[in-house]
């Protein structure tokens, strides 16, 4: 142990706290757990003999302390229970020490976690700790490690705790009482109401309440360097949890907790009612009972009469809490206590329900519904008091409102019901109970679907006798198939015939609700009849529009889809055979993706079944198009083509490894090898999308191919002798060929082989090795430099997504090439590539190598070198580093971008003069995000910001003008007063011309901008 003892001399004479005698402290514990650690302990303790017992004061708690550390980083096991015995009687015996009782406490604490910790060693711990340490007179450290003692003793070795009950209780009650640091309030509350729960507390409960209750309500607000972690919520739900934690506190706590219902103070009445909440369903009927009219009163009173949503909210919880206790182990045919204790409200529910105008109608609502839904007795009581009522004002009044206030309440109870009884779209609650509004079914749905379908009322009606069909539908067992299906048509009816956009966002919702419950009618009625709403071919008018949001909401429901998603891509294969015009068929595709997409989202398992027949079906439509040029060539636009290799990218990401493996075999025969076999079709031509020489018609088709392979798994292996040799044919067929999409395709297929190449040698050699020759054509060839720059691009963001050392060397290149006028602005838009999301390939949906904060990594490197290239270039080259900056900014997060800010502004300004409107937009966003997150950085460069954006508002596409104007409605919110008041009359001058504009929406927002800057005080 001489390594120890050495290291003990360092601790004790080093200064406490510092890194000495941290590092002394860890190295002694690594000594004590090698080899015997019962033996080094021995040596340990001999080693502190001399501290732990000198005269010292300061150097006895110093040498206690490392003692307790090395126990708690020992390895617990390897101390037996003699020797754990022996260490708790030492202990035990010092803590009349004062000066080492936070240490003592510590090394304690750490004892009761050993494994040969006994129940001996509990109680005996006690009972010394209750005898030999007030808590309270010790600072609040030392009281942190006292209640952690408590409560390892209470988590590990309650019964033996339980055998010495009063003491135990006893002496815990004394040790807390009058404890005020939040931290120690934590603990001593968790500690309360374990002992509450767990003993027997009958001769204590005044003492434990006392001791507990004293902090209600609490009032605590944390520091405003908040040094503790813990809120007023925290504290608060650990006491209520005290309060609730045995019934024998009801006799105490209820009178209390009444009298602070009374408060004045928000916080109070919330915090007390959310307490009745908790400890009503603990305390019991009984208790309730004898206090009820009290409590009903003062929660009725909050209802009504509340100034705050959210302490009304927390009235109507408390009164189903009560309520609830009040019916628990009751039937409605047993005798029980619940209707007496809630006649007196219910009754006074229903005059307030006969009032003519019915003004108190909501709040009342929300009182019955919480009744209700509290117990089987209640809801039975509520609706035999109620529902007549309701029907009979119904039936009697033309009052459109007042009719409406009826069928509110009657849906507030149907709403009631459904949490009670079950729900169509859950687990029924209880079988043995039944629903008392079961009886009242034929009535409720002739006056809902007659309040729907009165098309000369008002709508707020129509809207409740939509939603009372809703609620209908989602009760357990309440309406037939048949009646669900008359339900169904009436939603049909609003979601077709009706202009409203509320009533019809509210019919769509209900038939969205029931598709998730019963299909049938949705899969029969609704999605035929709005696949039949959809024009033939390109409509005047978008009102198709409404239809595909509708089919878009419906379709992705599991027990909807299969039916939908083939009437819909039957509808789009119609428009396509007739149409010229590719709008029309795009907006159909792209309702499809986005139905596909969110079905991939929610990871529905039937979307991997679109193999068999969606992908298939239209990768056959596209080459069949492709094939012969007589046909309605709308199909291959690349409006409508891409949605279509997105559609197959969602469904073959969902596959595994071997169904992506066979349906790539497949694949392969049919687009590299043209066998049209695989799909079913013949062909007087062959199908060759990967050559030169192919019409530009079949090489369109190559992007589906380009999918397919840049969603494959990792482990996915290509059908092909070597990698090598077939990127090399593709890199070939990217220089020769002269179709753009042709080039993009390869190009993401060569970036995907290479980014999910796993020999990382073999695919760094063949890397090096292309692109040599790549850097060669964009240097020297003008005929193949783009097409060879691209292929570049793709291959640098998949080494640059992997982190490979590659990827910036290549980037290098790129940086470089944009000072080069011979390669133009190619170069530097290529950054949209390299740092851009692409949703086809090398994402992760895509399965892509990538490693985290890829976005940062690349950012930091380029940053300094564009803004370099910018500085040192000339004048004509300038915008070229302009653009590539631009690019990068606009795709990193954004709170990188904020880091390195203060430097980028000049340039940023500079990039509005750009003519690309797209960097543009992108620019003013980021403009948009200095100014409401930065603004200590923009404030002082006012004056040259403004111009260049003013300059925005004239000349410029809409997207333009309007994200300028955005931009500048910003800078009053954000920017200091003394900052714009020199620009206001500038601005506002500047103001006119938008202000005059031909658009809508720009006026409107220069509207906004102008009122936003009159506000700026000019003083």
């Amino acid at each position: 142990m001489a390594i120890s003892e050495k290291e003990v001399t360092k601790y004790m004479i080093s200064d406490s706290g510092s890194s000495e005698s941290l590092e002394a402290a860890k190295r002694v514990a690594q000594d004590v757990n090698q080899d015997s650690v019962q033996e080094n302990l021995l040596q340990l303790i001999q080693a502190l003999g001399e501290y732990l017992t000198g005269d010292d004061e300061f150097v006895r708690s110093k040498a206690t302390g490392l003692l307790s550390n090395t126990l708690n980083e020992c390895h617990q096991e390897s101390i037996n229970e003699s020797a754990v015995s022996v260490l708790v009687e030492f202990y035990c015996d010092r803590l009349a020490d004062k000066t080492c009782v936070q240490p003592l406490l510590e090394g304690l604490a750490a004892l009761t976690q050993f494994p040969n910790f006994t129940d001996t060693n509990a109680a005996s711990l006690a009972k010394r700790l209750i005898q030999s340490v007030e808590l309270q007179q010790f600072p609040q450290g030392t009281r942190n490690a006292g209640y952690k003692v408590y409560e390892n003793l209470l988590s590990t070795h309650m019964t033996a705790l339980k055998s010495m009950n009063d003491e135990f209780i006893y002496g815990f009650t004394k040790a807390m009482d009058g404890e005020k640091d939040p931290r120690n309030l934590m603990s001593a509350f968790e500690i309360v109401r374990l002992i509450s729960e767990n003993f027997d507390i009958s001769t204590h409960v005044e003492d434990i309440f006392e001791v507990t209750f004293c902090y209600f309500p609490i009032t605590f607000k944390p520091p405003p360097d908040d040094p503790y972690g813990i809120t007023s919520d925290d504290l608060k739900s650990s006491l209520r949890k005290c309060l609730a934690s045995n019934e024998l506190f009801a006799k105490f706590a209820l009178p209390l907790i009444l009298e602070k219902l009374s408060s004045t103070s928000g916080s109070a009445k919330k915090d007390s009612m959310e307490t009745l909440a908790a400890c009503a369903p603990v305390y019991g009927a009984q208790a309730l009972l004898s206090n009820i009219d009290d409590i009903f009163n003062y929660l009725k009173l909050e209802v009504f009469h509340s100034t705050e949503i959210a302490l009304e909210d927390v009235a109507v919880e408390s009164i189903r809490s009560v309520v609830a206790t009040l019916g628990t182990g009751t039937s409605n045919t047993d005798f029980d206590p619940t209707q007496k204790a809630l006649k007196s409200l219910v009754e006074e529910c229903a005059t307030n329900l006969k009032d003519p105008d019915m003004k108190d109608s909501k709040q009342t609502s929300r009182i019955l519904r919480a009744i209700a839904s509290a117990s089987d007795p209640a809801s039975h009581y509520v609706v035999d008091m109620i529902i007549p009522l309701l029907l009979k004002q119904y039936r009697e009044t033309t009052v459109a409102t007042l009719r409406k206030s009826n069928l509110d309440v009657i849906i507030e109870l149907l709403e009631a019901c459904r949490t009670f009884y079950g729900s169509s779209n859950r687990e029924k609650v209880d079988d043995d109970f039944h629903s008392p509004l079961v009886q009242y079914k034929d009535r409720f749905f002739g006056i809902f679907e007659s309040a729907l379908g009165a098309s000369n009322e008002y709508n707020l009606l129509r809207l409740s006798g939509l939603a009372g069909l809703k609620s209908m539908i989602l009760s357990t067992g309440y309406l037939t198939s048949n009646e669900v299906g008359l339900a169904v048509q009436s939603f049909n009816n609003i979601l077709l015939q009706e202009s409203d956009d509320e009533l019809r966002s509210a019919a769509l919702d209900a038939l969205y609700v029931t598709s998730t419950i019963d299909s049938k009618y949705i899969t029969e009625l609704t999605i035929p009849a709005l696949i039949d709403r959809l024009p033939q071919e390109t409509p005047t008018s978008s009102s198709y529009s409404q239809t595909l949001f509708a089919l878009r909401t419906l379709s992705p429901v599991p027990s909807v889809y299969k039916v939908a998603i083939g009437l819909f891509i039957s509808k789009f294969d119609s428009v396509c055979e007739k149409d010229t015009e590719p709008n029309y068929a795009c907006a159909i595709i792209n309702s499809i993706v986005d139905i596909v997409q969110t079905k991939s989202n929610e990871n529905h398992k039937d979307l991997a079944e679109g193999i068999t027949d969606i992908v298939p079906h239209f990768i056959k439509q596209t080459i069949d198009v492709a094939l012969n040029p007589d046909k309605n060539q709308l199909i291959l636009d690349q409006s409508i083509l891409r949605p279509i290799a997105l559609i197959i990218t969602y469904i073959l990401t969902k596959l595994d490894s071997s169904a992506q493996k066979d349906f790539l075999d497949c694949s392969f025969k049919l687009f590299v090898h043209g066998d049209l076999s695989e799909i079913g079709l013949t062909s007087n031509q062959p199908f060759e999308p990967f050559k030169s020489t192919a019409s530009p018609e079949q090489q369109r088709t190559s992007q589906l191919f380009a999918s397919i392979i840049a969603s494959l798994r990792k482990d996915v292996k290509l059908p092909v002798d070597s990698i090598q040799n077939y990127l090399d044919t593709l890199i070939k067929l990217a220089l020769d060929t002269k179709s753009c999409i042709q080039v993009t395709s390869v190009s993401m297929i060569i970036g995907s082989v290479i980014n999910k190449w796993k020999d990382n040698a073999s695919m760094s050699q063949y890397v090096k090795s292309a692109a040599a020759s790549l850097e060669d054509d964009i240097s020297y060839n003008a005929e193949s430099r783009e097409n060879a720059l691209e292929v570049y691009l793709w291959i640098t963001k998949a080494l640059a997504l992997r982190a490979h050392a590659l990827g910036y060397e290549l980037t290098n290149n790129i940086i470089s090439w944009c000072g080069s006028r011979a390669i133009g602005v190619q170069a530097p838009r290529g950054f949209d590539v390299l740092i851009g999301d692409s949703e086809i390939a090398l994402n992760k949906l895509t399965f892509a190598t990538s490693t985290i904060l890829y976005k940062q990594r690349f950012f930091s490197f380029c940053l300094p070198k564009l803004v370099a290239g910018f500085e040192s270039s000339e004048s004509d080259i300038k915008p070229s580093y302009l653009i590539a900056l631009s690019y990068v900014l606009k795709n990193v997060p954004k709170q990188i971008l904020l880091n390195e800010l203060p430097p980028l502004v000049p340039l940023l300004i500079k990039s509005l003069s750009l003519p690309d409107p797209a960097l543009k937009v992108s620019t003013l966003e980021t403009f948009k995000l200095a100014v409401s997150d930065a603004a200590d950085i923009v404030s002082p460069q006012i004056r040259t910001i403004l111009p260049p954006l003013l300059e925005l508002l004239e000349n410029n596409p809409i997207a333009v003008r309007v994200a300028a104007l955005t931009c500048l409605a910003q800078f009053p919110s954000y920017i200091p007063n003394d900052s714009l008041a020199p620009h206001v009359g500038f601005v506002i001058k500047q103001l006119k011309a938008p202000l005059d504009d031909k658009k809508r929406i720009v006026r409107k927002e220069a509207v906004d901008c102008r009122s936003k800057w009159f506000t700026i005080n000019l003083s």
